[in-house]
């Protein structure tokens, strides 16, 4: 009986106990230690690593303008970076511990005002209490500067992780966020799960034009598992963002259907589908600061009291799954608290990643994706970015790995109804050395 309940555990809770099985249940939700600190899809060791890499940055986005009040553009930066990070699974009887932090130093040979250190810290804990209950706890916290390459958006995020979202940065100005998030599953039976849960978090950013954004939610669901391969469930959301020195506030309900299944041996399949209502209440004409206005084309935006909008949300994954290797695909629409200058936002994103580690001293990485923000009740045009990356690493001895990285992003402002507007593609390479003793090449992503 013992053994049934954990592989139901594995199979069917938002995070599962990772000793008992590899395999977390179809299109489950990342909660708790969840995918934190693994690599390809499989669990690895704690690992310490520290490096330094040569860089080049082009189009840096200041949130600055010149003396003709257009944006200023920061081209062909170089200069030097060091790294710092962890990452990996600890395994206990009940328990499961999964970390991943990066942290780094830049320095430039030429405009030192760009110099600055990044940090971001995943961290989420799974702990089975008894037989029925299971706890998942997962914190986030950082403080990023730049929208491309570097450490932005390197880390593992789940739909649930409001502050590690694709279109936070928009322009290249520092962010500090924070986000706690716990949930408690109860096993009602050997296919019925409960669970309910809730994240805290806020953003502050460093230039007085963008927003910072306080808020929570609270959430419920409930997964049956209908036969060994499938999985059905329901989910209810509530979410509430308020912007210091900004209009009022937002109320978002959401309902959803989920749907889960396994497509042979290898490949998972998810997908979740509802609606949100978003209530927005406050009222205020504001003028933009010089570098907002240059970027939207406009001197004054409005928020309008007591907007309300009805949309379809939703969400889908599609995973295979290697031996030494991860390949996912990923798409949803939902309600983020925006960017600093796109406040509540409907977004929509889509993306891919591939991890692969199968060749001897040699681990690679491929991603792509594509997200956008139109904003509820400020008036402003909707915002769209691509953004694609690769990185290799190779093992020269057990201890020492050579790195490299190429990151480009691509921003999109259509202003008006004519074909001026902001467009911009920056792009970012980076090469160097790693110290991270280990018996497995160096896995970074």
């Amino acid at each position: 009986m013992k053994n049934r309940w954990m592989v139901f555990v594995c199979l069917l809770a938002p995070t599962a106990v990772a000793q008992v099985g590899s395999y977390q249940g179809p299109g489950v939700l990342s909660r708790g230690a969840g995918d934190i600190g693994t690599r390809s899809g499989q669990q690895v060791n704690l690992r310490f690593y520290a490096g330094v890499a040569g860089v080049y940055d082009n189009q840096l986005q200041p949130i600055s303008v010149d003396s003709k009040g257009s944006l200023l553009q920061v081209k062909g930066l170089y200069g030097v970076e060091a790294n710092l990070g962890a990452y990996g699974v600890h395994n206990w009887k009940t328990a499961t511990l999964g970390l991943d932090y990066r942290g780094v130093y830049r320095h430039y040979s030429e405009r030192t005002y760009f110099d600055g250190s990044d940090h971001a810290l995943a961290l989420g804990y799974t702990y089975q209490k008894s037989r029925r209950l299971v706890f998942d706890m997962r914190q986030l916290a950082g403080t990023l500067a730049q929208g491309v390459g570097g450490i932005y958006g390197a880390l593992p995020a789940s739909r649930t992780d409001i502050v590690n979202q694709p279109t936070a940065l928009l322009f290249d100005n520092r962010m500090n966020y924070l986000q706690s998030t716990m949930d408690v599953s109860y096993i009602a039976s050997a296919r019925t799960v409960y669970t309910a849960g809730g994240d805290g978090f806020l953003v502050r950013r460093q230039s007085s034009a963008l927003y910072g954004v306080n808020g929570y939610d609270l959430r419920g669901s409930v997964r049956h598992r209908t036969s060994r391969t499938t999985t059905i469930g329901a989910t209810y959301l509530h979410m509430h963002f308020d912007y210091p020195r900004a209009f009022g506030e937002s109320d978002i309900n959401m309902a959803e259907g989920f749907y889960a299944t396994r497509l042979g041996p290898r490949w998972t399949f998810s997908l979740a589908a509802g609606v949100y209502v978003v209530d927005t209440q406050g009222t205020q004409i504001v003028t933009l600061d010089p570098a907002v206005a240059a970027l939207l084309g406009q001197t004054t935006t409005f928020h309008v009291f007591s907007t309300r909008i009805t949309a379809p949300s939703g969400n889908a994954t599609l995973t295979r799954q290697f031996k030494t290797a991860t390949l996912s695909f990923n798409y949803n629409r939902e309600i983020t608290p925006g960017n600093g200058v796109y406040l509540t936002s409907r977004t929509e994103n889509a993306s891919f990643a591939l991890n692969y580690s199968g060749i001897r001293k040699w681990d690679f990485s491929l991603t792509g994706g594509y997200g956008s923000l139109a904003s509820v009740g400020q008036g402003i045009q909707p915002y769209h970015q691509f953004t694609g990356g690769t990185g290799l690493t190779y093992a020269l001895t057990r201890a020492v790995h050579v790195v490299a990285r190429y990151d480009a992003r691509h921003l999109d402002i259509v202003q008006g109804v004519g074909p001026v507007g902001y467009r911009r593609t920056g792009y970012r390479a980076s090469i160097g050395l790693t110290f991270s003793p280990g018996d497995i090449p160096l896995s970074l992503w």
